[in-house]
């Protein structure tokens, strides 16, 4: 099938159509022929050509009524036709005008000025089709359920949808505003695991709005398209609110390995312990009774812990809204309380005096949880179980507060690094099930911090073997 631009020659003399053919040869077009103005329409209507060379004198059909038909043919009324004709008055010129004609050529005809006639109004026909292209781009993402938007080079609005506008809340007159200044006054940009997806066809970066006491955190997919629109100047980016993924992406990441790795197992050591129990208590010498059933507890221990981080992980977003906001100058009672629960000698809190009375945009229940979890996990993954824990206090800029934990464990591989926000993973190379918990720890703290609309950063100690938690929160005015 032919991808050149088709021309139709609708001339009932073969001395003339093999004139326009050796015309019009190596000009990189399809040229097609018709003998009459009947058999013309019916090609036309087949093939649809791209621009049609029309003679007036024809047997039949006349070239000013075949003008016509082709005018009231729906899917032909657009197309460039250029009337032939031998008569070269000023009535003949308005008939072809008035039948709807675009351009006129008289007999006997100038090879210079018939290239260019011919290359003049396909040039009007393609932007006439970009034109209606375009028109049907806006119609088509005008009733999109997505938000779309075209920028210019420099990043700014040149269009947005409606549902855009409502997206990104931008004014009535929103040309010229700057994309990424308008979505950082709502949103905050995240990268997650994926980076890019098989549906992709440009960068695609996940901006959230922050959980409210009102309202739950908002996901955008946010897809900056490879592709320009018409020019190079000029790129399509697509929104789609993934709110619901979002929220179900973090409950069921790996869940199949949590069930066969984490519940699996204290389930089946207390199944089997008891069925001995159970069956072959007489045959079982008593010294051994005890053992059995110290083992069947701490199984049920496990058992039961795991289940309550999943239930905590799942309540995180209650915990937002559950209580006073924080204040900071009780952050040496919570850590000192938390340390002794978790049997953690060596805690050490240090925090300018200025920032006791600071507000933070998240309450005391979920820094309490983000505290537990944190230092729980430095326990955790020290190879002693007694890490000394450094917690520090600062300010960021105006509007933030950073806190930072710091102990003397393990050092983290980067994958486990990449993978510590993920849901139901674990910093174990062979994934045994025999670590304690659930790997919940770090994505509950991460869930919270985001929705609080702050930034959690994990990374290894530079100063000496360890993990720095670090955390950025928003203070309240």
């Amino acid at each position: 099938m032919s991808i050149l631009p088709k021309v139709l020659i609708i001339d009932d003399e073969p001395v003339i159509r093999e004139l326009l053919e050796t015309l019009l040869a190596g000009e990189g077009l399809e040229l097609l022929f018709a003998e009459n103005g009947e058999t013309g329409l019916k090609m036309a209507q087949e093939f649809q050509p791209d621009a049609i060379l029309l003679d007036v004198m024809m047997p039949v059909m006349d070239g000013y009524e075949t003008c016509r038909q082709i005018r009231a043919t729906p899917g032909l009324s657009e197309v460039p036709i250029i009337i032939l004709s031998a008569l070269a008055d000023r009535e003949a010129r308005l008939s072809g005008l008035r039948a709807g004609a675009d351009d006129f050529l008289t007999k006997p005809f100038d090879a210079v000025e018939m290239k260019v006639r011919v290359k003049n109004i396909m040039r009007l026909n393609r932007y006439r089709n970009l034109v209606a292209e375009r028109s049907r781009f806006y119609w088509v993402v005008e009733n999109d359920e997505k938000g779309y938007l075209v920028l210019n080079k420099k990043g700014e609005i040149q269009y947005a949808n409606q549902r855009a506008q409502v997206y990104f809340h931008l004014p009535q007159t929103y040309t010229g505003i700057n994309f990424t200044s308008q979505a950082g006054l709502y949103y905050q940009s995240h990268s997650l695991e994926e980076g890019q997806d098989g549906h992709s066809s440009g960068h695609i970066i996940y901006l959230v709005q922050p959980e409210s006491a009102t309202a739950r955190a908002f996901w955008l997919r946010v897809e900056i398209l490879n592709s320009p629109l018409g020019t190079e100047n000029q790129h399509l980016v697509r929104v789609n609110d993934v709110t619901d993924k979002m929220s179900t992406y973090q409950d069921i990441r790996k869940i199949h390995l949590l069930v066969a790795h984490k519940l699996r197992t204290p389930v089946s050591l207390i199944y089997s312990s008891m069925n001995l129990l159970a069956t072959k208590t007489d045959m079982i010498p008593e010294e051994e009774i005890k053992p059995m059933i110290k083992a069947a507890w701490n199984n049920a221990e496990r058992l039961v812990m795991g289940v309550h981080d999943i239930l905590k992980y799942m309540d995180a977003p209650i915990a937002l809204a559950d209580g006073e906001p924080f204040i900071l100058g009780h952050l040496l009672e919570m850590t000192t309380a938390i340390g002794e629960s978790l049997e953690i000698k060596n805690v050490a809190v240090s925090m300018p005096e200025t920032l006791a009375g600071c507000k933070l945009g998240i309450s005391g229940k979920a820094i309490e949880l983000i505290l537990h979890e944190v230092m729980e996990n430095s326990k955790k993954f020290h190879l002693h179980q007694t890490p000394h824990i450094q917690v520090r206090a600062g300010q960021r800029g105006e509007n933030n507060i950073l806190l930072q934990f710091l102990d003397d464990g393990q050092a983290m591989t980067a994958e486990q690094i990449t993978h510590a926000k993920m849901p139901y993973s674990q910093g174990e190379k062979w994934f045994t099930g025999e670590i304690p918990g659930m790997g919940l720890g770090i994505p509950l703290v991460s869930a919270l911090i985001w929705q609080a609309g702050g930034q959690l950063r994990v990374e290894n100690r530079s100063d000496q073997a360890g993990v720095c938690v670090s955390l950025t929160l928003p203070i309240l005015n």
